[in-house]
């Protein structure tokens, strides 16, 4: 079983990887950085491979990408990878370490906020949070709900679930992704009042990507049974 986890592992990562070398968003402020399009892989690496695999596929899938790319300055954010990836694992499921899912999920961004509301960038634009606090209270009060979303043998009610846990996972990847910028690079706390309309269309159109992209994907996760207990959830 070892073994079985080791490839998977190393399979989704060099996928992971291979999709992180396509054109993404540059990072606005942060020279050498992008936002790779393999995000919009990590809500279904946590759905499919769990709590454990998920994550560390995703995370070294970045790492490997962005070594072989050269873009080194972009290394910094490889952890948003591991955050967005578990939480999407946690919601997905009824409880992990026997905590709600979508309590886990929901009160990791919870926290994530709490630390951006903290700094002075968080302070001088407090409605920057507004759409991740969304999300953090839809993990909270829905997650439930949206753990049996994908279970459903329905491809429409997977769909809205996945929607909805994609839309989670990247408001808390870019929640993090905001304070690792804040420390590399220090920037004027109304930096981000000109920054939000463009997070928001951004974070949409990984929601939608991800969706677009992991509904097949957890469907053959499915059928080669990707996401039996074997695949490190837990």
């Amino acid at each position: 079983m070892q073994t079985r986890a080791i490839t998977k592992v190393a399979l989704m990562a060099a996928v992971y990887a291979a999709v992180s070398l396509l054109p993404g968003f540059p990072v606005i402020g942060a020279p050498g950085a992008e936002i790779d399009l393999a995000r919009s892989l990590e809500p279904s690496y946590g759905i499919a491979l769990g709590a454990a695999l998920g994550p560390l596929s995703a995370f070294t899938g970045a790492v490997i990408g962005k070594v072989v790319s050269g873009e080194m300055g972009g290394l910094i954010f490889t952890p948003l990878a591991l955050v967005s990836t578990f939480s999407s694992a946690a919601i997905s499921k009824k409880k992990i370490f026997k905590i709600p899912g979508g309590a886990l999920s929901g009160s990791l961004l919870l926290v994530l906020i709490v630390a951006w509301l903290a700094t002075p960038h968080g302070q001088s634009v407090p409605h920057y949070a507004a759409p991740h606090v969304a999300a953090a209270l839809m993990a909270l009060l829905f997650g439930g709900g949206i753990s049996g979303m994908l279970k459903s043998e329905s491809k429409a009610k997977i769909t809205l679930g996945l929607a909805l846990v994609s839309y989670i996972a990247t408001m808390t990847g870019n929640m993090l992704g905001n304070l690792v910028f804040i420390a590399a690079f220090d920037p004027n706390p109304l930096f981000f009042l000109g920054l939000f309309p463009v997070m928001l269309v951004e974070r949409l159109a990984i929601s939608a990507a991800s969706t677009i992209i992991g509904v097949p994907l957890l469907i053959a996760f499915r059928k080669l049974d990707l996401d039996g207990p074997s695949s490190g959830q837990i």
